[in-house]
């Protein structure tokens, strides 16, 4: 009996560790507006700056989720721009909507992207889309290639800048989905 009891609890902690490193799966979606298919990836890669200028504690973010459209065939990739901040309101204005260039420096290397004036989807405040649980996101919408988001989910540095802000200091890495990036990639495409 102390023998099964005991195979119980290894097993119970293996299933444990090995839940605790899984990859969240990229998931399937379909939007009645647009009928198109929009493939998500798993987790986000998400980038903060502290902004102890205001408060403490305080920290602005963005999002990046990247997304593929499947409109009958016609796919294309995207990085869906979530931008938030724990700032109050009361003493900074939201992000600009209007300033939509997008700086991605992973290894050195500088992705210039600037926002599609016509994203595929409006994706609201949808949970499965991504959209960080805040009051004001702003959110822009990139197309890219799958090379780009390959370059991005192996490189081993990333900072993003968002150079049309006021405040134009790179956020960093705080949450790393770049192993989810790299499922949803397995998944993307014909």
């Amino acid at each position: 009996m102390k023998t099964t009891g005991a195979w119980l609890v290894a097993m119970a902690t293996v299933l444990t560790a090995c839940s605790h490193g899984a990859t969240p799966a990229s998931h399937e979606l379909f939007d009645e507006r647009s009928a198109g298919t929009f493939l998500v990836v798993g987790s986000p890669l998400v980038f903060a700056r502290t902004r102890s200028d205001v408060a403490a504690h305080a920290r602005d973010y963005s999002t990046l989720v990247a997304m593929e459209v499947d409109n009958s065939g016609d796919y294309q990739e995207y990085l869906f721009l979530y931008r938030w901040s724990t700032v109050d309101p009361r003493m900074l204005p939201p992000p600009d909507a209007s300033a939509d260039a997008l700086k991605i420096i992973a290894d050195g290397r500088v992705i210039d992207l600037k926002a599609d004036p016509e994203p595929p989807l409006k994706v609201g405040s949808r949970p499965e889309f991504l959209v960080p649980n805040h009051g004001n996101v702003v959110t822009r919408a990139y197309r890219v290639d799958a090379a780009t988001l390959r370059f991005i989910a192996t490189s081993r540095e990333i900072t993003v800048r968002l150079p049309a802000e006021t405040l134009d200091t790179p956020f960093t890495l705080w949450e790393d989905g770049r192993g989810a990036l790299l499922q949803f990639l397995k998944r993307a495409g014909p």
